[in-house]
């Protein structure tokens, strides 16, 4: 695969910075096929057009059922109004950019402490603050979503209030801007669960997720989940996989390790405790998985992201 540029977030902020950013790039100004990466999420929305979005595929990164074809390249058209969800690793580029604009939007999730609350019990929650390892790269070339023009203003008001507040010196600032990110979150999410063009089965899958998220600790069969949807098995998996870029067992072990690490930093129990209420069999396993996951252990892990108990 060819070299790209990969952006850290502290190419951006001070050292300590809460990890927000927000970069708009005037219409036309943005060069075309820069491949380039980052270390962090990124919303894009696209504020004038139309454009061309690239992803180039790491063969290494790539779900166990694509061909592995070195440096493939997945393209979609991208209009006024859409919004791109990038992930941590994927290399991706802008074509036909004479006359595209753009607002950049960057977290790290991983970072702010944020309290979820029901958050999750939106389909599109986890899509946005969960990073993925196997990405489909259709799936990230193409919209998350598409806003009415109504909504592009809104949310690019939203947008634009955030930026203001963390450039800001004011007290509260990063309190506040918590609060914008929040605002812009539950914004997309919404959006997300009332646009019009959203097929039914998307809806479908968005009940075997909530069915995930209601019965996280317990043993969960594909059985159960073909029963919430009422989707053969074969239709069901290409369903779920177009709709989240993973298997159902993927994205499930996704969500339970999500939770074990909010749990390591916000708790006081034991490995073997976090696990057994994460859904895994056991300490062990978490262990492994965190090590596999973050590079660290999970006590390392604990103590790095410490927060105070729940």
């Amino acid at each position: 695969m060819a070299s790209f540029l990969t952006n850290d977030l502290a190419r951006y902020l001070p050292r300590h910075a809460m990890p927000l950013y927000v970069e708009e790039v005037a219409r036309g100004a943005h060069p075309a096929r820069k491949f380039h990466g980052h270390t962090f999420m990124e919303l894009v929305l696209v504020q004038s057009g139309p454009g061309l979005h690239l992803i180039q595929a790491d063969p290494e990164r790539l779900p166990p059922h694509r061909d592995k074809t070195p440096s493939s390249e997945f393209a979609s058209e991208i209009q006024a109004g859409d919004v791109l969800l990038i992930y941590p690793g994927v290399s991706h580029s802008y074509d036909r950019t004479e006359t595209l604009g753009l607002v950049n939007l960057v977290y790290d999730p991983r970072k702010l402490a944020l309290p979820l609350l029901d958050g999750e019990m939106m389909p599109l929650f986890d899509r946005l603050f969960t990073p993925r390892r196997a990405i489909n790269p259709e799936l990230v070339a193409r919209p998350l979503l598409h806003l009415s023009p109504a909504g592009s203003a809104t949310l690019s008001g939203k947008i634009a209030e955030l930026a203001e507040e963390l450039s800001s010196n004011r007290p509260g600032r990063n309190f506040y801007s918590a609060a914008i990110f929040m605002e812009i979150i539950v914004t997309l999410c919404r959006a997300g669960e009332t646009a019009e063009e959203a097929p039914v089965p998307e809806f479908l899958i968005g009940d075997a997720i909530r069915y995930m998220y209601d019965h996280l600790f317990e043993p969960i069969k594909i059985d159960d989940l073909l029963g919430v949807v009422h989707m053969s098995r074969r239709n069901f998996f290409r369903r779920f996989r177009s709709a989240t870029g993973s298997t159902p067992h993927a994205y499930l072990k996704d969500l339970r390790f999500s939770h074990a690490t909010r749990l390591l930093c916000r708790t006081d129990l034991t490995i073997t405790e976090i696990a057994l209420k994460s859904g895994f069999c056991d300490g062990n396993y978490l262990c492994r998985l965190c090590q596999e996951r973050t590079g660290m252990t999970a006590r390392r892990f604990r103590d790095m992201n410490r927060s105070r108990p729940e």
